[in-house]
């Protein structure tokens, strides 16, 4: 069961800060088991107040155990790092869910101890989903990206 660590916290900032430019009043982020929901009246105040409310997140089994996903059709993290979709901000995601990839195709990148590693398609298919986020933290052998 995940915990809310020092990076989510630190991405909540991020997120708050950010808003601030935004008239937002209500954020919610889920991340496994658990769901953060961030409520103000008005995040540009700054007497605003800010409740984070950890609540964990009932986990439907039935659904994820009669979805049954081949092992080789998951692609996951060799090693720990940052995820990015994308070369950089500015450009478009290197896949998109129900494209068609080649195998050896680039599907994303890692950064690891500042270096960018590319993590290619093992094989040919169609992605069905992308189970990371842009710029989110991954473990080795968390799930990256799915295939049909």
């Amino acid at each position: 069961m995940s915990k809310i660590d020092k990076t989510d916290i630190q991405n909540v900032n991020l997120i708050i800060k950010e808003t601030k430019l935004k008239n937002i009043s209500r954020i919610k982020i889920k991340k496994n088991n658990y769901e953060i929901e961030i409520t103000s009246s008005n995040f540009t105040s700054s007497d605003s107040k800010i409740n984070i409310n950890e609540k964990p997140i009932e986990v439907k089994e039935n659904a994820i155990k009669n979805e049954n996903i081949n092992e080789e059709n998951i692609v996951k993290s060799p090693m720990v790092g940052v995820a990015y979709l994308s070369a950089d901000p500015n450009s478009s995601p290197y896949v998109k869910i129900g494209q068609h990839v080649k195998a050896g195709d680039t599907l994303l990148l890692i950064e690891a101890m500042k270096t960018f590693n590319e993590i290619k398609a093992p094989r040919s298919g169609i992605i069905k989903k992308i189970e990371v986020l842009n710029s989110q933290p991954v473990e080795f052998g968390d799930t990256l990206i799915i295939f049909e």
